[in-house]
């Protein structure tokens, strides 16, 4: 499987989970006794594609501090700077998502609480791990908060792929960043002119901007993408006639 593929597969599967939870969402709110963490159509639009832009800020920051192409680590600046500009502009519809270190601010100990809760006394179910304590929650009809589940999803891919990252260096560590940033770019800018149609007046102005610069990105991570591919051919090129 070639590496393009690789990082597409890789940026996929966190555009499906995404999915899965918008869906999710959707089908929660017609269900007696659930009701979603939004507080009106803007906010959940805003939240959305604040916490994408939080995924962004994280995965540049790491690339920029990583790579060690000059390109790269220019594009990534660049990647931060605008995200969170854009973040700013978010923050009057979604000023939880939009908040500097959304995604980070968690500490260690409150992770352990989380994860020491869901595991206590573990029941089989099939070929299934119940906890106790989830299983009373469903029985009780709990609500879900869909904000926190997005949050949730966004800290998993951003754990995720730096895992998988960490272990390349050089040419293929960029390749994976631009790679994966085409995607993410292409998704985005997909995600904002569908939220266009759902919203008016100044989010609808923002996501305009906003759509308009993911455009941008999106054209410098293709031309940065042609660079490192030319450059990849050209070594293996050198190294076939040495």
């Amino acid at each position: 499987m070639s590496l393009r593929k690789v990082v597409a597969g890789l940026a996929f599967s966190c555009l499906l989970s995404g999915i899965a939870v918008m869906a999710a969402d959707t089908q929660t709110k017609d269900q007696a006794g659930q009701h979603s963490q939004w507080k009106n159509s803007d906010h959940a639009l805003a939240t959305c594609v604040a916490i994408a832009n939080q995924e962004e800020v994280a995965m540049a920051k790491f690339a920029e501090s990583k790579s060690k192409n000059q390109d790269v680590k220019d594009f990534a600046k660049m990647l931060v700077s605008d995200h969170q500009n854009f973040l700013k502009k978010l923050e009057k519809f979604a000023p939880e998502a939009s908040r500097d270190g959304y995604l980070t601010e968690r500490n260690e100990n409150a992770t352990n609480e989380t994860k020491q809760t869901t595991t206590t006394q573990p029941k089989k179910l099939g070929e299934v791990n119940v906890s106790v304590d989830q299983t009373n929650a469903n029985a009780e009809g709990s609500r879900l908060d869909f904000v926190a589940l997005h949050r949730e999803l966004a800290e998993n891919c951003i754990r995720q792929t730096k895992d998988a990252w960490s272990k390349k260096d050089g040419n293929k560590f960029d390749e994976c960043f631009i790679g994966a940033q085409i995607v993410k770019h292409a998704e985005m800018k997909n995600k904002l002119t569908v939220f266009e149609r759902h919203t008016s007046g100044e989010l609808r102005d923002v996501f305009m901007a906003g759509r308009e610069t993911t455009e941008k990105h999106m054209k410098r991570a293709e031309e940065i993408m042609k660079k490192l591919s030319d450059s990849h051919s050209s070594k293996q090129v050198s190294d076939t006639r040495n």
